[in-house]
This record gives C-alpha cells, sequence and structure tokens, in this order.
C-alpha cells in the first residue's frame, strides 16, 4: 500500500475507496462497499469520505514545505463539509486530535500511515467493515515471509513490532442513551499526533496500541467540547499491565478466554468496548504463526480467512505488530 516512494494520501484512497465505497472483486470473492460515500478528491494532496452515519474523513498532506516522509497524511474529522475543495476542510466542528478549527488552537494533529514506519512496505493487510465501523491492521514481513511474524521470531523479543491498528467509527457503551451511532459516538483511533517532519511512526510508542485519535463529542453528555480532549485507548493489556508482545506458544498453554475489547479514557476511566474485536490475556501478546499452529492450523498468512470454533461462533485471528487479535462476524459482536 505504502512505502517511502509513495504520497500517503494516495495509498489511503487506494485502500479506503474500493473496500469502503465501490466494492472490490467479482464472483464468490466480491466484496461489497460499506454505504461510504466519496465526496471530493484531489489527489494527490487530499480527499474526503462520508461515513453512513454522517460524519465526515479528510486525509491530506501535512503543510511540511520539505515533505521528508511522504506516507505521512494528516486525518480531519468534520460533522458537516461545505468546501471539500480545500484542507483541512471548511466545516462545522472541524477536528484533528487536539486541534480544532472552531475551538483549538492546538498545533498538534491526528497523523495517520498505513504502515509502521515512513519507509515500511507492509506484507499484509486487513480491513474488517461493517458500516461506520472499520478497523485497519498492518503488518511488515521483515523476519518472516508469510507476514505471520514479522519481528521478534526469538521468544521474548519486543524490540521492534512493524504494524499498525487503526478503528473508525462507533464504540459499543452499556448506556442504552449513548446514540448507536453518528457524531455523538464517533471516533478515530491510531496513529500519532507527532508534527510533520518527525520520523512517523504508527507503532505508538511501541504495541497493540490505539491512541492519539479524534473524537467530535463527548459521547456521555453530546456536547461538543472546546477544549482539547483526552486521549482514547485500546490496548489488549489495559486490563492486566501486561506488556509481553509476540511471545512464543510453549507446550501445555492455558484455554484461551476470549473477551471483549476495551477503551479506556483517562479521564473517565473503562467507557465502551471496540466492535468486533476480542482479546485473550495470554494469546494476545503471542506470535501468531504460533498461535495459528495452536489451534491446529499450518502457521500460514491464507489461514487467516478460516475461521476457528470457539464456543459455538466462528472465529478470525488476525496478527498485529503486539501478537494476535481475534475477530467473529457474528452480530452481536458489532451491535450489542
Amino acid at each position: 500500500m505504502v512505502d517511502s516512494s509513495v504520497n500517503g494520501v494516495v495509498g489511503w484512497y487506494n485502500l479506503l475507496y474500493p473496500c469502503l465505497v465501490t466494492g472490490y472483486g467479482s464472483g464468490a470473492n466480491a466484496k461489497p462497499g460499506q454505504g461510504w460515500t466519496l465526496v471530493y478528491a484531489n489527489l494527490p494532496n487530499h480527499f474526503t469520505l462520508k461515513s453512513p452515519d454522517g460524519v465526515f474523513y479528510s486525509f491530506g498532506k501535512g503543510p511540511g514545505v520539505t515533505y521528508a516522509y511522504a506516507p505521512k497524511t494528516q486525518l480531519f474529522l468534520s460533522e458537516m463539509v461545505t468546501d471539500a475543495t480545500v484542507f483541512p476542510p471548511s466545516g462545522t466542528n472541524v477536528r484533528s486530535y487536539a486541534h480544532s478549527v472552531d475551538y483549538s488552537a492546538s498545533s498538534a494533529r491526528q497523523w495517520v500511515v498505513p504502515a509502521a514506519y515512513y519507509g515500511s512496505v507492509m506484507a499484509s493487510w486487513f480491513v474488517l467493515a461493517r458500516g461506520s465501523q472499520v478497523h485497519i491492521i498492518t503488518n511488515a514481513n521483515l523476519d518472516d515471509s508469510t507476514g505471520m511474524a514479522g519481528y521478534g521470531d526469538n521468544p521474548g523479543a519486543t524490540q521492534g513490532y512493524y504494524g499498525s491498528n487503526y478503528f473508525f467509527g462507533n464504540f459499543l457503551f452499556s448506556n442504552p442513551e449513548i446514540p448507536k451511532s453518528g457524531p455523538g459516538n464517533h471516533m478515530a483511533l491510531g496513529g500519532s499526533y507527532e508534527n510533520d517532519m518527525n520520523n512517523f511512526s504508527s507503532e505508538s510508542n511501541g504495541g497493540y496500541i490505539l491512541q492519539y485519535g479524534t473524537r467530535l463529542r463527548n459521547p456521555f453528555t453530546g456536547a461538543v467540547e472546546t477544549a482539547g480532549m483526552p486521549t482514547i485507548q485500546a490496548q489488549c493489556n489495559l486490563n492486566t499491565g501486561y506488556n509481553g508482545s509476540k511471545l512464543a506458544v510453549p507446550p501445555y498453554a492455558p484455554d484461551m478466554q476470549l473477551c471483549p475489547h476495551q477503551v479506556y479514557d483517562p479521564a473517565l476511566g473503562y467507557i465502551a468496548r471496540l466492535p468486533g474485536l476480542l482479546r485473550d490475556e495470554y494469546y494476545s501478546h503471542r506470535q501468531a504463526r504460533e498461535v495459528s499452529r495452536a489451534l491446529g492450523k499450518g502457521g500460514t498468512l491464507a489461514e487467516c480467512l478460516i475461521p476457528f470454533e470457539y464456543n459455538g461462533d466462528q472465529v478470525y485471528m488476525i496478527p498485529t505488530q503486539w501478537g494476535t487479535s481475534f475477530t467473529c462476524l457474528k452480530e452481536k459482536y458489532w451491535n450489542a
């Protein structure tokens, strides 16, 4: 998708437009679009998409005069776009990380790139999408041609992660008064808030971390916040504090115990769940290739498209820069 010689705006467009807008493939392998619409595109400079629940996503080049790291892309969310021919767009409640066109002069922005490192080439990518809910996961193949293990084949190696995670859309809240979709429940997680000349990496400090995001409103009050909003995050080690990554799976490993992936707000605590994704306190920190073999699979990337049965559900495993994530496509995991 993206390497050091490719413009990141074009890379995002090439990924999101077929996956979310038009659909792609043919016959039995055809994948439908997810109800997103293209508002405007001025490639290779910027483009804007509109999600099914009415939130606008604008991807564009940063302002650097000597733009050293081409894949780095700024992301702005808006409740309304009145002029998409400019970037950032003109509109209502236009935000990127702590910056707000109307309310906050913060210089921080949400920077995104579908790679681990500004010069990386990704070996595999996964897009899990249900309308406005979109997960994007990428992995490099630095140490493994299958893209399953990535860096850190030796047990305990944690010096490199080489992958990225993003989530766009609606969380799952237990409070029935919080809307299931729309600007009051719509956030974009992942990437970085560093400036445009920084040696960008979407590893986000190393690990399966979804943070440094943008949100439009306070999900509990529905109010547009006029100050910089706290950084929310969704790590696989939030509950345990366990920081191991891409470890081996030894003989006599424990039984799998999949549970929801929680979202944490530093001011409010655990506030919601990520739709679709599941985690395991043990296996989410293990090399995907070894997890695959522990499940009786062959340890190849292609087998990630073949589910395994867990408590009567069909569950898929996904390599991540942290280790392994899991997803189930049943509606109950996406719209609880």
